[in-house]
């Protein structure tokens, strides 16, 4: 028996709905973070998301400033801006980073226990 086109043409349009779906939800994803690392570096992050109705915010500590991107964008935002956060307050030396402020005053210093939080940090906040 001979499958009809309409037939075909409805499990096409149903594999590329799936396709499409999964590409989108992987797009939406955020990146890899070391979590041991990256817990202690959100209490000095100015960066935090906060729930509305909508979704999430991007809301920056001791400001009003807010940003509201697309539900499927905010995560991809969040890293955007924590990592331009990184570049500037963030110095590595050794097994020991370093967070400063603005000004350049020391706020505190974690120490990596290994290779990968070593690697982790240099290659998502790009510090050489």
């Amino acid at each position: 028996m001979k499958p009809k086109v309409s037939n075909l043409f409805i499990i096409g349009l149903t594999i590329v709905f799936f396709v499409l779906g999964f590409k989108a939800l992987q797009d939406a994803q955020p990146e890899h973070k070391n979590k041991r690392v990256y817990k202690i570096l959100q209490t000095y992050s100015p960066y935090y998301l906060e729930k509305r109705v909508g979704g999430f915010q991007i809301m920056m500590k001791g400001s009003k400033k807010k940003e509201k991107p697309p539900i499927n964008e905010v995560f991809a935002r969040l890293d955007q801006l924590e990592k331009g956060w990184g570049k500037d307050a963030l110095s590595l030396v050794e097994n020991e980073l370093t967070v400063k402020d603005k000004d350049g005053k020391t706020l505190g210093k974690i120490k990596l226990e290994n290779k990968e939080e070593i690697l982790w940090v240099k290659t998502f906040f790009e510090i050489k």
